[in-house]
């Protein structure tokens, strides 16, 4: 941290000429600190061109722990090498558009040759460009980062030749999330066979190329796994998914959305075998009926989170499992499905110690008084989505009933 010093306050107030020295400028320099950790780290380069006592402070290391930049499309060759020579633990670009070619390889070359081994967490998600992509980010990062333990790649168009070049550079990689990349099977295999027993995250939403010889094998290379997000996979396979069930125990959030593959009997499977599973996803799996619900108050009664939206054959009688066993369930999304104003009543009748966010959309036989009464049993609940349901008219009694509550619906557009 800092010094705090009088006399250097003094002088780097005094270069503004006398009689013109503001009184904040005697601020304690821990209180200046406090203060620059609200901003940017755009805003930070800034005000380090204000006066020397400012250059100073916005240098200190706590500062640049952790540098994320957001949504910027000012990036440059000079501004990645005045963050490299911060030389951070953790650098997050999300969301960075590069259109004008103002990055070049030079650019990252430098970044992440100043960062070195201090950096660990890497994160280039949804970010896009001339240069900046996926691949480029991670040839050179892999080059000089060896620590790298944390990477986001989410959306950002990684091949396997990035991802093959990351895995074979670096020494422990736990947390890895290819979301929406077109990675092959070759970049999965490598993947898993040098760091598969060190992962406890692995994120492969959208990855349609893979195939089940490669996820087939993710249980028994990942014995650590807690997370893991298959989401959208399509060449996902029943065997698969029996096989992936069986061999991870340790599992904590799972992610099958829209996997064709997803039965009652998979869902059986999983809730025998993965007794640590807290959230569970299986939108759209379309397949699943009340069956999976039962299972899963029976086996997982300390679920916490659940989301079966779009899964039209759910109905009352898995609802009513749910709430009469999982009194800890406290994210529970119902949207699409077939529930009436009975589930609903049951979920306020029992799950109002726990319930925060419920999402009821487009359940079309829910009625106003149900939702009245969940929200008025349920002291917890911070969020409700009612779109498109048309039944419900009356938010302004809903809310006046509980009114920390957000609420989000669709009624200025049915008016």
């Amino acid at each position: 941290m800092a010094n705090n010093s009088d006399s250097q306050a003094y002088t780097a107030a005094s270069t503004m000429g006398a009689g013109c020295i503001p009184r904040w400028i005697y601020l304690p320099e821990e209180l200046w600190l406090r203060v620059f950790s609200f901003l940017s780290h755009g805003d930070l380069t800034q005000a380090a061109c204000t006066c020397h006592l400012f250059n100073r402070l916005t240098s200190d290391q706590s500062l640049w722990r952790s540098v994320r930049i957001e949504g910027s499309v000012r990036l440059s060759d000079a501004w990645l090498a005045s963050v490299g020579r911060r030389r951070p633990e953790g650098l997050s670009l999300t969301r960075c558009r590069d259109t004008r070619g103002t990055v070049t390889a030079a650019g990252l070359r430098a970044l992440f040759k100043q960062c070195g081994d201090r950096i660990t967490e890497l994160d280039v998600s949804n970010s896009a460009g001339v240069t900046l992509t996926g691949d480029s980010v991670l040839l050179h990062a892999s080059t000089h980062c060896r620590n790298l333990s944390n990477v986001n790649l989410a959306w950002s168009a990684a091949t396997q030749n990035g991802v093959i070049a990351l895995a074979r550079s670096v020494s422990r990689l736990e947390k890895v999330n290819l979301n929406g990349c077109p990675v092959t099977d070759e970049a999965i295999n490598i993947l898993l066979e040098l760091h598969g027993q060190c992962l406890t995250e692995l994120e492969l939403f959208g990855c349609h190329a893979l195939t089940p010889s490669s996820l087939m094998h993710l249980g028994e290379k990942c014995p650590s796994l807690r997370v893991l997000n298959l989401g959208r996979v399509p060449k996902a396979t029943d065997t698969c998914l029996m096989r992936l069930a069986t061999s991870m125990k340790l599992v904590q959030t799972l992610n099958l959305t829209a996997l064709t593959a997803v039965r009652d009997q998979s869902v059986h499977i999983f809730s025998q075998h993965c007794p640590n599973l807290q959230h569970l996803i299986l939108t759209s799996c379309l397949q699943i009926t009340d069956k999976s619900l039962v299972e899963i108050a029976t086996y997982l009664p300390k679920i916490c989170s659940l989301d079966v939206s779009g899964c039209r054959r759910v109905s009352d009688v898995g609802v009513q499992a749910l709430a009469m066993n999982c009194r800890l369930l406290n994210t529970l999304d119902l949207s699409s499905t077939s529930i009436s104003k009975r589930g609903v009543c049951l979920l306020g009748s029992y799950c109002r110690d726990s319930l925060q966010s419920v999402k009821l959309s487009f359940c079309q036989d829910i009625t106003e008084n149900a939702v009245h009464k969940l929200v008025e049993n349920c002291h917890r609940l911070k969020l409700l989505h009612l779109y498109g349901c048309r039944a419900v008219k009356d938010l302004n009694g809903i809310q006046r009933a509980r009114p920390s509550i957000e609420i989000h619906h669709d009624l200025q557009s049915r008016k």
